[in-house]
C-alpha cells in the first residue's frame, strides 16, 4: 500500500471507547469540535459543518499524504483499494435517488436552490455541476471517500468556496451564533439539531456532483 492516511472525526472523547476508535500506521484521529486544534480551522463550526471541519484543516494546512481518506468514528473503510490518480473510493453509493427531490423533502429546500444559483454565477448558467444537482440520480452520503491528494485538492478547490458564497449569501460570518439563529429560523417545527447540519448536508450533494463529473468513483457497497 501506498503512503496514505485516512482521517477519522468523533466529536466526544467517550467514542473512543464506545466505538474502539485507535491510530495506527493508516487510521488518525480528528477530534472535530476541538477548537485548539493547531492551524486554520473552522472547528468552532462543527455543529453546522460536521466532518467537514477535518477536510478543511487536512487541506488548508498541508498535512499531505500520497492517498488522502476521511471517514466517520462510526463509519469506515473495511477495505481499501489501492488507487490511482483520478479514482476516488467511496463508502456508499445511493444508486436509486434524485438529488433534487431527496435534499428539498428532507431539509430546506431554499438551500439547495441557493447552492444551484451559487454554482451558475461561478460557472455559467446549465454549468455540469447545477446540471447534476438537478437531474443527477446517484448520491454519495457521508463525505467519506479516499483519493490522490492532487485530486483532493481539487475537490476542496471547488467545495469550499460554494460553501463559503452560501455564508455570505446569508451573512453568517463564520459566526457560531448566525448558522444556529438561521437553523432555528428554518427548522422551527422540526428536529433544529438535526438539521442545523445544512452545510454537511449540502457538501454530500456537492461532493457527489463533483465526482461524478471529475473522477472514477469505484464503491464496495450500493445501497
Amino acid at each position: 500500500m501506498k503512503d496514505i492516511i485516512i482521517w477519522q472525526t468523533y466529536h466526544d472523547d467517550a467514542q473512543i471507547e464506545q466505538f474502539h476508535l485507535k491510530e495506527t500506521g493508516t487510521i488518525h484521529l480528528f477530534k472535530g469540535n476541538d477548537t485548539n486544534v493547531d492551524g486554520e480551522n473552522i472547528n468552532h463550526l462543527n455543529k453546522f459543518y460536521s466532518e467537514l471541519v477535518t477536510l478543511y484543516w487536512v487541506w488548508k494546512n498541508n498535512v499531505k499524504s500520497e492517498t488522502v481518506g476521511f471517514c466517520h468514528y462510526r463509519r469506515v473503510f473495511s477495505n481499501i483499494l489501492d488507487l490511482e490518480p483520478g479514482n476516488c473510493q467511496v463508502l456508499y453509493v445511493n444508486m436509486r435517488i434524485d438529488l433534487k427531490s431527496h435534499y428539498k423533502e428532507a431539509h430546506n429546500y431554499q438551500d439547495f436552490d441557493d447552492i444551484v444559483d451559487i454554482l451558475n454565477e461561478k460557472y455559467g448558467k446549465g454549468n455540469k455541476y447545477s446540471k447534476y444537482l438537478l437531474e443527477g440520480d446517484m448520491f454519495i452520503p457521508y463525505c467519506c471517500f479516499i483519493m490522490h491528494w492532487d485530486d483532493f485538492q481539487r475537490l476542496c478547490g471547488f467545495l469550499f468556496p460554494i460553501l463559503f458564497a452560501f455564508d455570505s449569501m446569508h451573512h453568517l460570518d463564520f459566526t457560531y451564533d448566525n448558522y444556529m439563529e438561521k437553523a432555528r429560523k428554518d427548522f422551527r417545527y422540526d428536529d433544529v439539531d438535526y438539521q442545523c447540519r445544512a452545510m454537511s448536508f449540502l457538501a454530500e450533494r456537492l461532493i457527489s456532483c463533483w465526482l461524478f463529473n471529475e473522477m472514477k468513483v469505484l464503491c464496495l457497497t450500493e445501497i
